[in-house]
C-alpha cells in the first residue's frame, strides 16, 4: 500500500483542488469578464465629447465628411482613406459632426481591440490570461492619450490585433480562410494608415514556425498577401479614376515629409529629426520605470523560450519599431501605440505562465502585473474627472447666451470647431466690417501676435462686459490640471 498523505499535505491538496474549482466555476469567469468589460465600456465612451478636438481629429473629421456625403476625395490625401470612411459615415448616420459622436468608432474600435486580445490569449494560454490581457488593455493610459480620439492611429491598432490573432489561427491549422480574413484585416490595417502592412512579416514566420516549408505555406502565404493588396485597393474603389493620382499623391507626400522631418521635443530639447530612441524614451515616459521594466522582462522570458507564440508576438512588435525608428524620419509621439496590443499580450501571456509554475514564480508573475495595476488605477481615475475642456465651456457658454452665431475674435485654438455657425477671427483687420460679438482673451496675450486682439478690447471696452472666467486646463498622462492663464469672455452689450 502506498504511504499516505500527512495532513498538512491532503489540506494543500484540498485547497488547491477547491481552488481550481472556483477558477474554473462559470459563474465566477462571466462575473469577472462583464465586470471587466464594464470598465472597458466606462474608460473608452465617459464623457466622450467633454474634451476639446486635438491634433490632427477636426481634419480627419473634415475629411471623412467630404468622402461620404459629398464624394470629394481631395481633403488629407497624405493618408489612406478607410479610418475617414468611418469618421463620415458616422456624421451622416448620426446627423452630427460633434466631438462625443465623431469618436463613438474610435471608442468602440479601442473597446473591440482588448476583445481580439482575450480571445487571443485565451486560445493561446487559457480563459484567466484571456482575461488579465482584456484588463491590462483596459486600464492601460494608452486608453486615456488617444484610444478615444478620432484619430488613425486607433482603427490602425485594431485592424493590426484583429490581423495578428488571425494569422495565429491561420498558422495552427493552415486554413485558407484564415489566411485570407488575415489578409483583410493587414488590408483594413494598411487602409488605416501604412504602418500596418510592417505587420505582415511576423505573419509569414508564424506561417513558417507552425505550418513549416511546403506548399501550404507557399499558397497560404499568397492568399495573405493577395488578400492585403486586394482589400486596400477596394478601399480606394469609391475615388473610381482619381484614386491612382491619389495613392502617388500619398507616396510622395511622405517622402518628402521624411526627408523635411517635424519638430519635436525629448527631454526638452527640440529636435527636427529626433534620435532612434525616440520611440523609446516616449514609451518608458508613458508607462514609468516600473511598468517600462516589466515589458523589458516580459521581452526578456520570451527571447529565452524562444517558442513559436512568444517569437510571433516579439517579431509583431520588433518591425515597427525597427522601421519607425531607424528608417522613417518623422518620429511622432503617438506612433508607438502601434505596437502596444502584442506588448500586452506578450505581458500576459509571460505573466500566465509564471503563475502556473509554482509560488515563487506566481509571486513574481504578480510583480510583473502591478505596475500596471497602478496605472490602471490612476486611468480610470483621471477618466472619472474628466470635466467639459476650455473650448467646449466657452462654446457653450456662448450659445447659452446667443452670440454662438456672429463674429467672434478668439486668440488660435479650436474653438472654431465647436461653433459650426459662426466665425470665428484671429485678427479684428479680419471681421471686414462686420460687427465682432465676442472676444476670447487669455492671461497670455501679452504675446506680440495678440496684440491686434488687445488693442481692440482696450479701444472698444465700453461696448462689451466680462460675462465668463475660467482657468486653462493642461491634459497630462493621468487627467488635467489647470495652469495660471485665464481665459476672459467678453460679450458684446445689448445696447453697444
Amino acid at each position: 500500500m502506498g504511504k499516505k498523505d500527512s495532513p498538512s499535505e491532503q489540506s494543500k491538496k484540498s485547497t488547491s483542488s477547491n481552488l481550481k474549482r472556483l477558477a474554473d466555476s462559470r459563474t465566477l469567469r462571466a462575473a469577472v469578464l462583464v465586470a471587466v468589460l464594464l470598465l472597458a465600456a466606462y474608460t473608452s465612451f465617459f464623457r466622450l465629447g467633454l474634451e476639446d478636438w486635438h491634433a490632427d481629429e477636426p481634419t480627419y473629421r473634415k475629411a471623412g465628411l467630404a468622402y461620404v456625403r459629398d464624394g470629394n476625395f481631395n481633403p488629407n490625401q497624405e493618408h489612406p482613406f478607410l479610418a475617414k470612411y468611418i469618421l463620415g459615415l458616422t456624421q451622416v448616420l448620426s446627423g452630427s459632426s460633434e466631438a462625443g459622436v465623431v469618436r463613438i468608432p474610435a471608442a468602440t474600435a479601442t473597446l473591440l481591440t482588448g476583445l481580439v486580445l482575450f480571445a487571443f490569449a485565451r486560445r493561446v494560454a487559457g480563459y484567466w490570461v484571456g482575461v488579465v490581457a482584456l484588463a491590462l488593455w483596459t486600464i492601460s493610459p494608452l486608453t486615456l492619450a488617444f484610444g478615444r480620439d478620432a484619430t488613425l492611429e486607433v482603427f490602425l491598432i485594431f485592424f493590426s490585433t484583429l490581423a495578428l490573432y488571425l494569422g495565429w489561427r491561420w498558422a495552427e491549422g493552415g486554413s485558407w480562410w484564415f489566411a485570407g480574413f488575415c489578409g483583410v484585416a493587414v488590408g483594413l490595417a494598411t487602409a488605416s494608415k501604412l504602418v500596418g502592412i510592417l505587420f505582415l512579416p511576423a505573419i509569414l514566420l508564424v506561417g513558417l514556425l507552425k505550418i513549416g516549408v511546403g506548399r501550404r505555406l507557399v499558397f497560404g502565404g499568397m492568399v495573405v498577401g493577395l488578400a492585403t493588396l486586394a482589400t486596400v485597393l477596394i478601399t480606394y474603389a469609391p475615388a473610381w479614376s482619381e484614386a491612382p493620382s491619389a495613392i502617388r499623391y500619398m507616396f510622395e507626400f511622405q517622402s518628402e515629409h521624411n526627408d523635411r522631418g517635424a519638430q519635436q521635443k525629448i527631454n526638452g530639447v527640440a529636435y527636427r529629426f529626433p534620435p532612434w530612441w525616440a520611440h523609446l524614451w516616449w514609451q518608458w515616459e508613458f508607462y514609468g520605470t516600473l511598468a517600462s521594466l516589466s515589458l523589458a522582462v516580459a521581452v526578456l522570458i520570451a527571447l529565452l523560450r524562444r517558442r513559436a507564440l512568444e517569437l510571433y508576438l516579439l517579431l509583431a512588435a520588433l518591425v515597427p519599431f525597427l522601421v519607425l525608428s531607424f528608417y522613417v524620419q518623422v518620429k511622432l509621439n503617438p506612433y508607438f501605440g502601434a505596437w502596444q496590443p502584442p506588448l500586452i499580450l506578450l505581458l500576459a501571456v509571460v505573466a500566465g505562465k509564471l503563475a502556473q509554475q509554482g509560488i515563487t514564480r506566481g509571486i513574481f508573475a504578480v510583480l510583473l502585473l502591478a505596475p500596471f495595476v497602478y496605472l490602471g488605477t490612476q486611468t480610470v481615475q483621471a477618466v472619472s474627472q474628466i470635466q467639459p475642456s476650455i473650448n467646449v465651456a466657452i462654446a457653450q457658454h456662448l450659445k447659452d447666451t446667443g452670440h454662438d452665431q456672429g463674429t467672434i475674435l478668439a486668440q488660435g485654438g479650436m474653438l472654431g470647431e465647436h461653433l459650426p455657425e459662426a466665425r470665428v477671427l484671429e485678427k479684428p483687420e479680419d471681421a471686414q466690417g462686420e460687427e465682432i460679438e465676442a472676444v476670447i482673451l487669455n492671461s497670455d496675450s501679452y504675446r506680440r501676435r495678440h496684440e491686434a486682439t488687445r488693442n481692440y478690447l482696450a479701444a472698444d471696452r465700453d461696448e462689451f462686459e466680462l460675462s465668463y472666467t475660467t482657468s486653462k486646463k493642461i491634459r497630462g498622462r493621468f487627467g488635467f490640471k489647470f495652469s495660471e492663464d485665464d481665459i476672459e469672455v467678453y460679450i458684446r452689450k445689448p445696447d453697444g
